[in-house]
């Protein structure tokens, strides 16, 4: 369901989220039994024809299912072929974190701008760790970037879940200190949104007037409220966000038809 602010006329601003692709260091590879490079590719075209023109494209980690440099080169030379401005921020399975392209290359709290709208990236992928946190530096270094930026709308990013999403195996697995992320935001009236991944389907939850939100992943889905571990025979898609220099905005998912078989799911884990 499409999720609208009051519509006013004003600049728009078409920002992509997808995440959770798990490729493969090998695109012929698969991932839970199928070609996550086939399922991303299949989830871009989609955007290309329902969106010929966009601002940027913003991955909210699990770049990778193999964190490999034959991995990310495949990835960064697809999107810049694409020629679109993309920005990637790692999740638990991209553990690799010297080879991962960081904005800038620098694992740091980033701002990018556009127009009236701030987007700021977080890291809170921990080496060998499958849940998350947010090291105190770039919580500072949030603080700091809100201060800057304090007369604009602020989209913030992560991969991990901030709030539990009633499914114990995946909870387990959430940003672990997601209240001292909350507290640095709750000093901040200008933040409109928290985007994650990692939960590999769609959610939301508002606290304080921010809406927290998840996107599907472009690969497999997790099935919701499922204590354990549990495929979905939930299509992939991307969040979708149409943003205005007066502050409004609109955001919603765009589920995408696969081509392969539908998902085994008898799968026990990943």
């Amino acid at each position: 369901m499409k999720q609208t602010s009051t519509p006013a006329s004003a600049k728009v601003w078409t920002l992509i989220q997808i995440s959770d692709t798990h490729l493969m260091d090998q695109p012929e590879l698969e991932f839970a039994r199928m070609n996550p490079e086939q399922s991303f590719l299949e989830v871009v075209h989609d955007i290309q024809q329902r969106f010929p023109y966009i601002d940027a494209v913003v991955h909210t980690g699990d770049l990778a299912q193999v964190a490999a440099e034959s991995t990310y080169q495949r990835y960064l030379q697809f999107m810049q072929t694409w020629n679109v401005p993309h920005y990637q921020i790692p999740g638990n399975h991209d553990d690799y974190l010297a080879i991962f392209p960081f904005y800038k290359n620098s694992d740091e709290a980033h701002a990018i701008s556009f127009g009236c709208w701030t987007l700021i990236l977080l890291n809170s992928a921990v080496k060998g760790r499958v849940d998350g946190w947010v090291e105190q530096k770039q919580l500072d270094q949030l603080e700091q970037l809100l201060l800057e930026h304090s007369k604009q709308y602020v989209i913030v990013a992560c991969h991990h879940h901030p709030f539990a999403m009633q499914s114990h195996w995946i909870d387990q697995h959430r940003l672990k200190n997601s209240e001292a992320l909350k507290d640095v935001i709750a000093r901040h009236t200008n933040v409109k949104m928290v985007l994650f991944g990692h939960v590999h389907q769609d959610s939301e939850n508002e606290w304080q007037g921010v809406r927290y939100l998840s996107t599907p992943s472009t690969s497999v889905q997790f099935k919701p409220l499922s204590e354990n571990f549990a495929l979905d025979q939930a299509q992939p898609g991307y969040r979708v966000l149409q943003l205005k220099d007066n502050g409004e905005y609109q955001t919603y998912i765009q589920r995408v038809v696969l081509k392969q078989a539908k998902i085994n799911t008898e799968i026990s884990g990943y």
